[in-house]
């Protein structure tokens, strides 16, 4: 190409930059604002997975779980009770000659309340008699 073919289509080559220039713009703007709509996304996730933790430490620190802690030592007869060990918050006991009863209603006792299980050991003693084993914290 020569000097005069590029004088001669100079306005066509000024007005193929502007639109490279505008595609670029464009394909610019458009991954921004996916990016803004994925860091929203994001944060939002995370303010309520906060929320989420803020919530549940306010279940775990609740003087109440103390209280239903207390219970799991009535639902049985004393006798059944072999081990009750309750230091500030955990909890280690130990049940046994447990009827399949005793054994569901002290089950369902601990899942219902805020606690995390460390330790679950259920072993069958004898016929109808089990024995119960559960270190939880909260």
């Amino acid at each position: 190409m020569n000097l005069m073919t590029i004088q001669r289509y100079k306005n066509e080559l000024i007005l193929l930059l502007a639109f490279l220039f505008l595609v670029a713009t464009f394909v610019y703007k458009v991954t921004a604002v996916n990016y803004v709509k994925e860091n929203q996304a994001k944060i939002n996730r995370e303010i309520e997975e906060i929320y989420t933790i803020v919530n549940l430490k306010k279940q775990w620190d609740g003087k109440n779980i103390t209280k239903k802690i207390k219970i799991l030592k009535t639902i049985v007869p004393t006798s059944k009770v072999k081990s009750f060990k309750k230091k500030s918050k955990k909890l280690s006991v130990i049940y046994s000659n447990l009827t399949a009863n005793e054994l569901n209603k002290i089950i369902n006792k601990i899942i219902n309340i805020n606690v995390q299980i460390n330790h679950l050991n259920i072993t069958k003693s004898s016929k109808n008699s089990y024995k119960l084993e559960c270190t939880c914290k909260w």
